[in-house]
């Protein structure tokens, strides 16, 4: 029976991982679509022993752990980012967004302890390690959170080439010594890589996690209840009064000169404007000869909002969830801020699925569900023979 219940629960998993390479497949051209992968778990372990008729099963001598399936835990998205097709077509836009690549970590910058992008890692005064721009990496400690004044610093003693393991995580060379050391804003050892551990450095690749540039929009669900959203498909229209809105209708929000997006704005087409470029490469407005902007962003009552433009926001992508229709919900954890990503007009940001890996994937996939179905007809047809044939007389 516990075959039965293994590959049946196999058969469910393949048949959620069949639907994220389908949506990854139907989403193919899509502009800013980002594909996902979904990832299997293990049914709980179960711990198989050897049974004993001693009193109360003592004796008993321990199998090993034994696992009775799988399950579909989750589906990861893959921020990479596509590639941009030139279009020519002035209301299409294409973020150029200089997170998209090498790993995230916390670091202290000149506002404080913030999450940034980085393709490398130096060692600067007394040790210290620092981002590639010269920002010292903060550790975190056990609820995520950077730990303001640390310090990570490299270990005199250890012989080796790499600094970072998995997530973050020291290295340990042949003679036991790890690669770093975590030093408290007073100079004392943080533990580090224990059961215990006081603080950890938290290193996320920019293809799963970190930070990463969005177009702020505003979603209205079924119901008509109203909400932040984020997206990278910069295909836009124009709607109603000439307020820009995305590919699925959805009014696009400015932001503040604080970065912070304006729930109760909206970016307005200037029909004075004589121009062929409505943004510049950070979003905001162009003039033409005669100075008149090419948009403005306006609130409820149509009222123009000195200082707000349309600039992307950056946000921590572990903290937002999809949400259906190539946009991004936030969380109680997201936090936004301006992003630092190009606006490049008449351009599209492709999607990033590939058709011939998520192919191969479905293939997979399909063989996989057809594996555990045989084995299921098998267990099947053995039950069978075992109730019918086990312990029959003949000619009774």
């Amino acid at each position: 029976m516990d075959g039965l219940s293994s590959a049946a629960s196999g058969m469910l998993a393949d048949e959620r991982l069949q639907q994220v390479i389908m949506n990854n497949i139907a989403n193919l051209s899509t502009p800013g679509f980002k594909q996902s992968s979904g990832q299997l778990m293990s049914f709980p372990e179960q711990l198989a022993q050897r049974y004993s008729s001693g009193s109360n099963g003592a004796g008993a001598v321990t199998l090993g752990m034994m696992q009775n399936g799988a399950y579909f835990q989750e589906s990861v998205s893959n921020f990479s980012p596509g590639l941009t097709q030139t279009t020519n077509r002035p209301l299409d836009l294409a973020l150029i967004d200089p997170a998209a690549t090498g790993d995230t970590v916390y670091a202290q910058t000149a506002k404080g302890p913030a999450p940034v992008s980085t393709t490398q890692f130096i060692v600067g005064r007394g040790g210290v390690i620092e981002t590639g721009a010269g920002q010292p990496i903060l550790p975190v400690d056990a609820n995520g959170s950077p730990i303001a004044g640390a310090r990570v610093l490299v270990n005199p003693a250890y012989h080796g080439a790499a600094l970072f393991g998995a997530a973050g995580s020291p290295v340990v060379d042949a003679q036991g010594n790890e690669s770093y050391r975590v030093v408290s804003k007073t100079g004392q050892p943080l533990a580090v890589n224990t059961p215990n551990a006081q603080a950890a450095v938290q290193i996320v690749s920019s293809q799963t996690g970190g930070i990463h540039a969005f177009f702020p929009v505003l979603n209205v669900d079924a119901q008509g209840n109203t909400r932040l959203a984020l997206t990278r498909d910069g295909q836009l229209t124009v709607g109603s009064n000439g307020f820009l809105i995305s590919s699925t209708g959805q009014a696009l929000l400015g932001t503040g000169p604080n970065g912070q997006v304006l729930l109760g704005s909206r970016i307005k087409l200037n029909p004075a404007y004589q121009g062929t470029t409505i943004f510049s490469p950070t979003g905001a407005p162009v003039l033409d000869q005669a100075g008149h902007p090419s948009y403005t962003v306006v609130n409820a009552n149509g009222q123009p909002l000195g200082g707000a433009t349309f600039a992307p926001v950056n946000v921590d992508v572990q903290t937002i969830q999809p949400l259906g229709a190539n946009e991004y919900v936030l969380t109680p954890a997201s936090t936004l801020y301006r992003s630092n990503a190009t606006v490049k007009s008449g351009a599209l940001e492709s999607s990033n699925a590939s058709g011939t890996q998520n192919m191969v994937n479905m293939i997979d996939v399909y063989r996989s569900y057809e594996a555990n179905q045989k084995m299921i007809q098998l267990i099947d047809k053995t039950l069978s023979k075992t109730v019918q044939d086990v312990g029959s007389v003949p000619n009774l």
